[in-house]
């Protein structure tokens, strides 16, 4: 084949060529090439004014040099050319070539890289059809797994689809269907052109004929005592994703539905249920952090993957492989919303107040830690039990005092300073400052006191950080407004309560939540919502997504997994990305099973607005997507 592409390509720079040039290309042909290398050098390196044919004389000079051996300088040179000669003709053939030259030095995965990169790039049918043959060639019969491996996660750009896509077909081939799925699920939200897909979807076809009949999912829920609350509208959520999965997919599905009263001990003898049955591959629930821990003690060893739905606690996967953490842990949102808060709003002291349980301590926690870090001032931090329903009597008061304290301190300096420098050249009126002003309305005694220092203003925390319980907003907002605390609210999902956040607008001109999902401005469809009522007799509120999208997750993974649910768990770690319809998930952390995605958002006119997201790269803020502002015309 080498030869043959050798007839095609160099003919084409014989026609108008100089004759010192088809004597070179003649000399080359006979296999002279220290003589044919002569004269090519001499061409390359005369002035580009007096020669037509400079880049097709350097693009031959490196011909010649791996033909005599000097294999480093050729690619040298090649890795040169197209920044040398960015508009020539040859820069195909050059990509060709380098291909060539790593496949003679015995690198098939540089080979087969700079092969599909040409294929998928070149104008050139014949040079396009010979570097897919050869990049094929090299991936089916010459890379080990290493190179394959490498290869198919090299790139997710046109040539790294075709490449992975290559190696699927030489895994399926040598019989690991497993590996061959898992890098056609990893592609999956990569390839947009018509041609790789169609060849992507010819590949999966030929799984069809060994998928399951019946895909067999546990379920452990609540749907009695405390929490049946939430658990009752996820399994909502999971009957719905699992039966719009068998309408477009025509595969059963059967849930293994159980009741764990919301019990360790009732989730553990379930665990030893669904152990022992092999036609189970995953398991969804239970909700709360012990009882996923006691669940994953008994599954652990056998490979079954645990989606835990609402769970966050940090470090909960740490705990055993089987875990997947469906939502963003405590700390990884708690450090998110510290950042945008000290980087993105320039905010640089903070009060905490939050509930004395696990949940409030580690949000508190974790939150205090990265704004230490990143050079914030924590001035107060204070737990309360139970509900907020009064802050006033310590939290607000201490908070107020230390305030009230900071702008006397300023009052005294000030009016020092102003008494210094303007003795005589002011009347007494004049010489009240701005401190003075603020403080005007308890000045009737020497220091401020607690007993009227409502009356003031007081702007000295910049925000305060309440991460909270559900239905604490009322008590909250309240008591902000009634303190005359002029702060940024910084809080968690649980603030996600537009009802009762509209009827407390006034007390919160400035909020910002932290969220593991896009439920607070993420648009339902309206088919889908009016399908679920029909189905299930009420709307689609926060869990019932829960449970929709934690289904359609393990749904989408089983694709490519067969009946094993150790190919699943394989599947779900090798995803990239999920996204359902509220929830994103983006595998992260230590363990790469918590989901690293998190969302930032501004309440502004009585509705939530997407500010900027949190995944494993950093910020992305939605600022950067505005569209800029066409310049006056003169």
């Amino acid at each position: 084949m080498r030869n043959h592409l050798l007839i095609f390509l160099i003919p084409l720079f014989l026609f108008s060529a100089r004759p010192e040039f088809k004597e070179g290309v003649s000399l080359y042909n006979q296999g002279s090439y220290w003589e044919a290398l002569r004269i090519f050098a001499e061409l390359a390196d005369e002035d580009a004014t007096l020669s037509s044919k400079q880049s097709a004389s350097s693009y031959m000079r490196i011909r010649c040099y791996n033909k005599l051996g000097f294999s480093q300088r050729a690619l040298m040179l090649a890795g040169e050319f197209p920044v040398t000669f960015p508009t020539s003709d040859y820069l195909d053939d050059i990509q060709f070539l380098r291909g060539e030259i790593y496949l003679d030095l015995g690198d098939p995965r540089e080979a087969a890289w700079y092969f599909a990169k040409t294929a998928v790039s070149s104008n050139n049918k014949k040079i396009r059809k010979a570097a897919a043959e050869y990049a094929a060639s090299i991936v089916g019969t010459v890379c080990d797994t290493d190179d394959l491996q490498t290869l198919a996660g090299r790139s997710i750009d046109r040539t790294g689809q075709l490449l992975a896509l290559l190696v699927a077909e030489r895994f399926f081939k040598d019989g690991e269907q497993g590996e061959s799925l898992n890098v056609l699920f990893n592609l999956r939200p990569y390839i947009k052109e018509d041609v790789l897909r169609k060849r992507a979807m010819k590949l999966y076809a030929q799984f069809t004929d060994s998928r399951p009949d019946t895909l067999h999912i546990a379920v452990v829920l609540p749907l009695s005592g405390a929490l049946t609350a939430i658990g009752t509208p996820i399994l909502d959520g999971i009957r719905y994703a699992a039966m719009t999965y068998m309408d477009s997919s025509g595969q059963a599905v059967n849930l293994h539905i159980y009741d764990n009263g919301g019990g360790l001990t009732e989730s553990i003898k379930i665990a030893r249920i669904i152990r022992d049955d092999p036609r189970i591959i995953a398991q969804i629930g239970p909700l709360t952090n012990e009882n996923i821990k006691g669940t994953a003690a008994v599954l652990d060893d056998h490979r079954i993957p645990i989606i835990a739905p609402t769970a966050t606690e940090n470090q909960l996967t740490d705990l055993s492989t089987a875990i997947f953490q469906f939502r963003a842990t405590r700390e990884r949102k708690a450090t998110a919303m510290a950042e945008y808060a000290v980087k993105t709003l320039g905010l640089k002291t903070f009060a905490i107040i939050a509930p004395s349980t696990e949940y409030g301590q580690q949000f508190a926690d974790n939150f205090a830690t990265r704004i230490d870090e990143l050079g914030g001032l924590i001035q107060y931090q204070g737990w309360y039990v139970g509900d907020p329903t009064d802050l006033s009597k310590v939290h607000f008061r201490r908070i107020r005092e230390q305030g009230l304290e900071e702008l006397y301190l300023k009052m005294q300096q000030d009016s020092l300073r102003l008494d210094s420098l303007l003795t005589g050249l002011i009347t007494e009126g004049d010489s009240i400052n701005i401190y003075e002003k603020q403080l005007q309305p308890i000045l009737k005694k020497s220091r401020p006191t607690r007993g009227d220092s409502l009356k003031v203003e007081l702007s000295h925390i910049d925000a305060i950080f309440f991460p909270i319980h559900s239905g604490s907003i009322t008590y909250i907002a309240a008591q902000i407004a009634h303190n005359n605390l002029i702060t940024h609210v910084l809080g968690d999902e649980n603030w996600l309560d537009r009802e009762t956040l509209k009827k407390n607008a006034s007390y919160l001109p400035k909020l910002t939540l932290v969220a593991g999902d896009r439920l607070g401005f993420q648009e339902i469809s309206n088919s889908f919502t009016e399908e679920f009522i029909r189905i299930f007799k009420h709307r689609p509120e926060q869990y019932d997504l829960t449970g929709f999208d934690a289904m359609g997750m393990v749904l989408d993974a089983s694709q490519y997994a067969g009946n094993s649910g150790n190919e699943l768990w394989k599947a779900l770690i090798n995803s990239p990305t999920y996204e359902g319809l509220v929830h994103q998930v983006q595998w992260g952390g230590n363990t790469r099973r918590e989901n690293d995605l998190v969302f930032l958002m501004d309440y502004v006119d009585k509705a939530f607005e997407l500010a900027g997201y949190y995944d494993n790269l950093g910020f992305f803020s939605m600022d950067s997507l505005a569209p800029e502002l066409p310049s006056e015309i003169e």
